[in-house]
């Protein structure tokens, strides 16, 4: 028995299209514990950012920061994240090494 050509298309059309889907991490990586992101150029000034009020009472701000992509510098907006308990934010921040390279580090929550 043949299936119809319309439920064939269907379901190819269904699979294509779930496949295209991509689950990105709400924010890029930064350089947490155990990782270094290098960069041959200094980061720029960081941007004056205007906090907007928080979402609820417990929330804490993240300032915003440069990020290194590739060739460039890329600015990552700050945002508001909830609290953790027993946890601290380590803050992003660019290191400038002997040999002339740039380190990120920072931008991860740590247990206290």
């Amino acid at each position: 028995m043949k299936k119809p050509i319309a439920s064939t298309l269907i379901v190819v059309t269904l699979g294509l299209s779930l496949s295209a889907c991509v689950v990105a991490p709400p924010y890029p990586p930064s350089g947490g514990p155990g990782v270094a992101v290098w960069a041959p150029l200094p980061p720029p000034p960081p941007r004056v950012e205007v906090v907007p009020p928080p979402p609820r009472r417990d929330y804490f701000w993240i300032p915003g920061y440069w990020l290194w992509e590739t060739d460039r510098h890329r600015w990552v907006d700050g945002r508001w994240e909830a609290r953790r308990e027993r946890e601290h934010w380590v803050q992003h921040r660019w290191e400038h090494d002997e040999r002339g390279q740039w380190r990120a580090s920072g931008g991860y929550w740590r247990r206290d």
